[in-house]
């Protein structure tokens, strides 16, 4: 069964979500930091559903895959800029107008983003501000962010030999946008940035394929209504298609779904549902009083031709 399928035959949202104007795809605009330092980002976008949410950040420029068909064409040193990517997926919990991460996984060795933070929106501008003071940040709802609501953490593998390995990944969908990330068999070594470690490797071809075994992609649906990758950390992957299509199967228990795999060596995957819904979604407008409503009608007379 497809997801939209279930997503009405067996909806489930988590007891304590976000709000609803929370909610979509984001691109961020920029970051200013209490140190005085500002950040103006290369690609960052975000999703965000009841109970998860999940970013993938890769900068402006990064070594061209021109001529090239695998890491193995790259130079050490480009292999460091491919790494100098970051993407995060998190469990979310909701309080007294704070937000906070819970149990995040990253592509870097280390969770950049763990602080508290509050969030306020206004029309499509939705900024983002850590509790203590240390950053805001300027985000802005992308169109079609507006209808089916998926979070799903994964639990297990199972490959084509029959074996089963625990590994940690989600798929998080707002509509026409999805995040897709798999985390790593092997764990790199917390510390240092990924770039940091490859320099210093022995054999960075061979780090290479560890860092790469983890992946975050970001797609949007196409003509076919398939999810085609625009942006990941593994820029391989770009132009692919998400193995998100009719495979899925309700297990006994309404919080676990399995996914059977055409593909090699993976056969099934096991997704712990955290939101499974058809939204309306708040497009880009957002609640206003009655005082804030006269007095936007008012802007809007004095700017219409008379």
């Amino acid at each position: 069964m497809r997801l939209e399928e279930l997503a009405v035959l067996a909806p489930r949202t988590p007891s304590a979500p976000v709000p609803d104007w929370a909610l979509g795809c984001f691109r961020l605009r920029g970051a200013a930091y209490a140190d005085g330092s500002e950040d103006v980002p290369g690609q960052t976008v975000r999703l965000q559903v009841r109970g998860m949410s999940g970013g993938l950040r890769v900068a402006a420029a990064r070594p061209a895959l021109a001529g090239r068909t695998s890491l193995h064409d790259f130079t050490p040193g480009e292999l460091a800029e491919l790494s100098a990517v970051d993407g995060q997926v998190s469990d979310l919990s909701f309080a007294d107008g704070v937000i906070s991460r819970d149990n995040p996984v990253s592509f870097q060795p280390f969770a950049a983003w763990t602080l508290p933070f509050s969030m306020h929106r206004v029309g499509a501008r939705l900024m983002e501000m850590a509790t203590g003071g240390a950053y805001v940040q300027d985000w802005r709802i992308e169109p079609g962010s507006a209808g089916l609501m998926v979070g799903l953490r994964l639990m297990f593998e199972s490959t084509t030999d029959g074996a089963t390995r625990p590994r940690d990944g989600s798929v998080i969908i707002c509509s026409e946008h999805c995040l897709l990330s798999l985390g790593r068999h092997r764990p790199l070594p917390p510390g240092p940035p990924i770039a940091q470690q490859m320099q210093a490797a022995g054999d960075p071809q061979a780090f290479a394929e560890r860092v790469f075994d983890a992946e975050i992609s970001y797609a949007r649906r196409d003509a076919s209504g398939a999810f085609r990758v625009e942006l990941s950390t593994n820029p391989f992957h770009e132009g692919t298609v998400l193995p998100l299509g009719d495979n899925f199967v309700q297990t006994s228990i309404k919080e676990i779904l399995r996914q059977h795999l055409d593909g090699e060596p993976v056969a099934v995957r096991q997704w712990r549902v955290d939101t499974l819904a058809s939204w309306a979604g708040t497009g880009s407008g957002t609640p206003v009083d009655e005082v804030g409503a006269a007095w936007l009608k008012a802007r809007a007379d004095r700017r219409s031709p008379g």
